[in-house]
């Protein structure tokens, strides 16, 4: 064995035996440890299947998410003995140069995959006969039949078509008042009297999904929305059989593949139907269990006809923690509430200090480093104003990637101070101020952009008040750019950046769901743990308790905590950051009290003494703002210090011997497609001039008329 690839083996077994009390054996056991194939080195089951096949005696393999080791359980010590001889430092996967490293240990990790799946899960086997699956089949492809017209109604993972109601992928909801043409077809009549007749569903599917898979494709994991259907979800397996992927909705994340046969009815009620999400991971092969084991299985062209019935009303169910009937009811009511002015401003003001201002204080210089360059028509927009022209940006999000253009004058506001003083250091002229009450005349700017600003405002109210302060100050004939994250995260069968950055495989792959927090206390549900590597998508570590919301707020009791690297499905929520901590390096502590050369006590007595050619950071006369402000003070190492109260900060992380990371939640209300364009033109004397999609933002550009 190589002595790199041992040490790292070596490496591998200490942190088992810490984290999971799996210790090494040094005679030979049933549980193998394969040391570099896991699934952040790109290994998968198929490929160690594959590996493992000349000995058919495999009995589980464990893939554990987010790392690069794997587990092999044999079904004897002596089949794990030859296996471990054939191929311990000889045959790699996928035809590699890299040989796999193994280790034998006393079991294996609690987590292994599970194949039999019953919380409301049901299969019959063979539930039509050939000549129905060759008919359905032929249906399928004729000139009449349901994939006619593939290039209307393709998506990226397969082919698909509708019938009775047009089920949406992106939110996996029907529109109940917008009823298709195409009912479904009279072939099928025979099955939907058959599933009513053995009671399999009360009432006849009026829904009617056709999917086509290739060879690789598949769909990703999905829960369908409470309130679109009733309890029961068919699905009816023809051409080619494959595992379909179960996950629970929850902290322990439970996972089960799941065999479909050919010719087999999928039926999913209760629990598999409300809280488990399923899907098709897209690959070539399965890994099927048998009575001998685990084999691989080639797939073959599929084809699926998934029955619904439309729910009327909304979905009664008990699960409150995913059930969107009972989530949009909270928050709908207090959207009532906001529009009829029963929630004071104090109440709305709590939530945005709490979640969105004290959050962006602490997370300001990571999140700095996460923003490597502006939006690419953000700055066709600056570029395009005239000679002269008087620039202001609400939010300071993207104001330190901005160059400083010599033809323009600029200016910056934000609440977050952190944020601002990262803005000052870079050469921008910035003030501390709310986006509600801009401190300028009348029609005294040229040009207004605001990037990833208005998402943090709580209410429609105060959202447009937003844009009635940014018509106020802009001259007649003044635009502005407005950026805003979409509900829309796919579009054009193009996912957007944010989803893209999901690293997750098949094992620790994001469903498109959020986690319920109990009571909006600190904002921060224990519960929502995430298992992607980057740091703001994590959800794991310490938590930050900042202060209660009062009692007496009639916000709503609770929001729904997102899971990072997903699609949306509410559009008000908290988004966890997860704070990256610094590393202490030598410059770090020659400035806790090393030697310090020249230039770094140069540098510091400017800090400390204030420089005269730092541009000052212009405090307005905002109320709200003033009170923020009031309860801080700047000291000379760059840490906020509140009165009778002192937060962590990345710096105090460096030192710390606490490991755990802290998590911070910030307030977003995503934007359905048309929303903004709205809401612009509810103040009168504004008119959109132009909406675009980018990166799974909805910006618009909009005028001043009057």
């Amino acid at each position: 064995m190589e002595g790199k690839a041992k040490k790292k083996i070596k490496r591998c077994l200490c942190l088992l035996e810490k984290e999971h009390n799996i210790c090494a054996s040094e005679t030979p056991t049933r549980f193998l440890f394969v040391g570099n194939a896991g699934l952040t080195t790109g290994a998968d089951e198929a490929s160690l299947v594959e590996v493992f096949s000349s000995n058919s005696c495999l009995e589980s393999l464990t893939m554990v998410p987010g790392k690069q080791y794997s587990f092999a359980t044999f079904t004897s010590e002596q089949r794990a003995q030859e296996i471990y001889e054939a191929v311990h430092g000889k045959i790699g996967i996928n035809s590699s140069d890299n040989p796999l490293y193994m280790a034998y240990v006393d079991r294996n990790t609690p987590v292994p995959i599970k194949y039999k799946f019953k919380s409301g899960f049901m299969c019959i086997q063979r539930d039509i006969t050939y000549k129905t699956d060759a008919l359905l089949i032929i249906f399928v492809f004729t000139a009449a039949g349901p994939l006619n017209n593939i290039d209307e109604y393709s998506l990226k993972h397969r082919q698909v078509r509708h019938f009775g109601y047009e089920f949406k992928y992106g939110s996996n909801c029907v529109d109940k008042d917008e009823p298709l043409m195409d009912q479904i077809p009279e072939l099928l009549n025979p099955i939907l009297e058959k599933i009513t007749s053995q009671n399999i569903m009360e009432y006849t599917p009026d829904q009617l999904t056709v999917n086509r898979y290739l060879p690789g494709q598949g769909i990703p994991p999905h829960v369908d929305t409470h309130s679109s259907f009733t309890d029961e979800i068919l699905s009816l397996s023809l051409g080619s059989a494959v595992i379909m992927d179960f996950r629970e909705v929850s902290e322990d994340g439970q996972h089960y593949a799941v065999y479909l046969p050919p010719r087999s009815l999928c039926i999913m009620s209760g629990p598999a139907r409300y809280i488990w999400s399923h899907g098709i991971c897209p690959r070539m092969t399965d890994v099927v269990p048998s009575v001998s084991g685990l084999h691989l299985h080639s797939r073959k062209e599929r084809v699926s006809f998934t029955f619904r019935k439309i729910r009327s009303g909304e979905c009664p169910c008990e699960h409150t923690k995913v059930c969107d009937s009972f989530i949009r009811n909270q928050l709908e009511n207090f959207d009532k509430d906001n529009d009829s002015g029963s929630i004071d401003i104090k109440s709305a003001w709590e939530l945005e200090h709490q979640h969105v201002q004290k959050v962006y204080d602490q997370i300001a210089p990571h999140f700095s480093q996460t923003r490597h360059k502006p939006w690419p028509r953000v700055l066709q927009f600056i570029y395009l104003l005239y000679k002269g022209s008087f620039l202001l940006e609400v939010g300071c999000t993207g104001t330190k990637k901005i160059p400083l253009l010599p033809k323009t004058w600029s200016l910056g506001c934000d609440t977050s101070v952190e944020l601002l003083k990262i803005c000052q250091d870079r050469g921008h002229e910035v003030f501390a101020t709310n986006c509600l009450s801009l401190p300028y005349r009348d029609a005294n700017v040229d040009a207004v952009i605001s990037i990833a600003v208005i998402h943090h405002l709580c209410t429609k109210e105060r959202r447009r008040a937003s844009f009635q302060e940014m018509h106020r100050v802009l001259r007649i004939g003044g635009r502005g750019l407005i950026y805003v994250w979409a509900v829309e995260q796919e579009r054009g069968n193009k996912l957007s950046a944010y989803l893209k950055q999901n690293k997750n495989n098949r094992y620790s792959q994001s469903y498109a769901g959020i986690v319920l927090s109990g009571e909006l206390k600190s904002g921060v549900d224990r519960r929502n743990k995430s298992v992607n590597d980057t740091y703001e998508e994590e959800s794991t570590g310490k938590e930050i308790n900042s202060e209660n919301i009062n009692e007496n707020s009639k916000l709503p009791s609770s929001l729904p905590i997102h899971k990072n690297r997903t699609e949306f499905i509410q559009q008000d929520m908290l988004v966890p950051w997860k704070l990256k901590p610094q590393k202490i390096t030598k410059q770090n502590k020659a400035q806790d009290g090393s030697k310090k050369d020249k230039s770094q006590n140069k540098k510091q007595n400017k800090a400390q003494d204030g420089s005269k050619n730092d541009k000052p950071i212009h405090e307005s006369a905002i109320n709200d703002t003033n009170e923020t402000l009031s309860n801080f003070h700047i000291t000379n190492n760059s840490k906020i210090i509140r009165s009778n109260e002192k937060d962590i900060t990345a710096g105090d992380l460096s030192s710390s011997k606490d490991l755990s990371v802290p998590v911070f939640n910030r307030y977003y209300h995503v934007f359905r497609e048309g929303e903004l364009e709205n809401l612009i033109e509810e103040v009168e004397g504004l008119k959109v001039v132009e909406t675009y999609y980018d990166e799974g933002n909805w910006c618009c550009i909009f005028e001043k008329l009057l």
